[in-house]
């Protein structure tokens, strides 16, 4: 009976024991080749059970074949220790020193602060701007697929030394996915061997088939890309084209700074960022016009006699790209 109640004892000290062990979980973050990559690591009396890729900015194709094998690896070997996955080297370093991070092996490395260099006194700056805006649209084609776009606005400035600009030259690049139906419109259909996308080869509004990319199109296609100014006549706009109407709002950006543009902006404009009209369809733009003093419509008026487009949308931000042209400044002068 005592020998029963001895192995009983021995036995409910085990089970005790088990319950006892510890779970314990960890993360770690380390540069990857896309950005920041996080990692969660469970371990069980202190040995890897599981590692496991929290967040991550890999290339795809490319860092996936890290991201999917090393993890597991990791856990075989019981360490970061391991060979990386070739071809994705870079990823595969910072899944490891992610997991060192995470155990404590190897401390995070803080960024060095980013100390602002002030620009040198000068007469003149140049200075060149590009910010770059996604969007969802324009609208879907006749197969109730999205339509995809994304814009760059580049705005090349020469400022006086009180930052007054003196010249502006700004331009755009605007492309689709391939389903659009506008005919000068840039389109990208993606990378070689990527899944297909609905195609609208004739601009017809109507998808005649789906297409893969492959290398000869996507060589091709951005071979056909233009940005607004030189696609012309092809870019037609209730007054004008996009080029002749950001030239009167060069004209208009002249002798001002980017804050006194920015200011503009802010009270002139509707929520659509278009210059006021008299007639506005919604009742605080109204309001914002019926405010202005009749000097101000009339300068207004000269303004959307030749340029009605927004100065800030969903096709892009204009005064951001002056700001961004300031930003970047360097002292500029002219060869003697």
């Amino acid at each position: 009976m005592k020998k029963l109640l001895s192995l009983a004892l021995i036995v409910c000290m085990m089970f005790a024991l088990g319950a006892m062990a510890e779970t314990k979980v960890v993360e770690g973050e380390a540069k990857g080749f896309g950005g920041p990559l996080k990692v969660q690591v469970t371990l069980e009396d202190g040995k890897i059970t599981k590692v496991e890729i929290l967040e991550n900015a890999e290339t795809v194709g490319i860092g996936t074949p890290a991201l999917e094998q090393l993890p597991g690896l990791i856990v075989e070997a019981g360490s970061a220790d391991v060979d990386g996955v070739s071809g994705a080297t870079v990823t595969s370093g910072a899944i490891k020193e992610a997991v060192q991070i995470a155990l404590g092996e190897k401390a995070a490395e803080e960024p060095a602060p980013v100390e602002p260099q002030p620009v040198p006194e000068a007469d003149q700056y140049f200075g060149f701007g590009v910010v770059s805006s996604g969007r969802i649209g324009p609208g879907k084609d006749d197969k109730d697929a999205q339509v995809y776009s994304f814009n760059q606005v580049m705005a090349s400035v020469i400022f006086d030394k009180e930052g007054k600009i003196l010249f502006s030259h700004l331009d755009q690049i605007e492309v689709a996915t391939p389903n659009y139906d506008g005919a000068s419109m840039p389109h990208f259909s993606g990378f070689p061997g990527q899944s297909a996308l609905n195609y609208d080869s004739d601009h017809d509004g109507k998808i005649d088939s789906e297409m893969t990319q492959t290398e000869e199109n996507y060589m091709q296609e951005l071979g056909t890309w233009m940005t607004k100014r030189a696609r012309g006549e092809g870019y037609k706009m209730g007054t004008g084209t996009w080029a002749t109407q950001m030239d009167a709002f060069e004209k208009l950006f002249a002798g001002k700074t980017v804050q006194e543009v920015e200011d503009w902006f802010n009270k002139y404009t509707a929520k659509n960022g278009r210059p006021l009209k008299a007639e506005q369809k919604d009742e605080e733009d109204q309001a914002k016009y019926n405010a202005l003093s009749d000097e101000e419509k009339a300068m207004l008026a000269d303004v959307t006699s030749a340029a009605t487009m927004s100065l800030n949308d969903s096709h892009g931000n204009i005064v951001a790209a002056l700001q961004a042209a300031w930003d970047n400044r360097i002292p500029f002068a002219l060869a003697q």
